[in-house]
């Protein structure tokens, strides 16, 4: 996608700045069930976003990435970086000159010769375009942050089992398992004993103490 395409998609002002840029890339990391942070201290700098995402990461946000423009992305984020070990990427849309283009996707990829950086061009990416749905929230949420505790309610009423299913579904997806398993065993033993005409002594081959 041309970046005049995505910005006219993505709702942006007619003389856009990069930091509608920024918010954008931001909001769409929160849709996904990410925390951020804007505009973060970070050694004597700021950084564009900090997040979760991936672990943990830095982002720069630039307008247009060509050659110059990654290269004062990346020692902007090698300062950044100091003192902890979070993914710096560097964002923004390859620059629309298609006579640049070569040598910014050269630079991208010889700078990520280094495993803890990233370069994303964000208009040739799908998971960034406007429109692009994707709701990996509550996966995010799910499997990062799971929620164990149960409600203190009565055992007996309907409304605590109901409670606990939609609090734990794993929890209600194994319990369902095991019982399915139990069931179909027993309906394999009672068909066993059917065949052989052994109901009654089935029924009590287990004494009761």
């Amino acid at each position: 996608m041309l970046p005049s395409q995505f910005v006219e998609a993505a709702g942006f002002p007619l003389r856009w700045q990069e930091r509608a840029l920024q918010r954008y890339l931001g909001e769409r990391l929160r849709s996904r069930g990410f925390q951020v942070q804007f505009e973060a201290p970070a050694n004597g700098g700021r950084a564009d976003i900090v997040s979760n995402w991936q672990g943990g990461a830095i982002v720069e946000v630039k307008k247009y990435l060509d050659r110059d423009t990654i290269y004062q992305a990346v020692g902007q984020l090698n300062l950044y970086g100091l003192n902890n070990t979070h993914k710096l990427v560097v964002m923004g849309f390859l620059i629309p000159d298609a006579s640049s283009q070569p040598s910014a996707l050269k630079t991208a990829s010889f700078v990520e010769q280094n495993p803890r950086i990233q370069v994303v061009f964000v208009n040739t990416e799908s998971e960034w375009l406007p429109g692009n749905r994707i709701a990996l929230s509550k996966v995010v949420q799910f499997f990062w942050e799971p929620k164990l505790s149960l409600p203190k309610l009565d055992l007996g009423s309907w409304r605590w089992w109901f409670r606990i299913a939609k609090a734990n579904p794993m929890l209600m997806v194994i319990v369902a398992t095991l019982l399915s398993v139990m069931v179909s065993q027993m309906k394999r033993e009672l068909n066993y004993c059917q065949q052989t005409n052994q109901v009654w002594s089935c029924l009590f081959s287990h004494p009761i103490n």
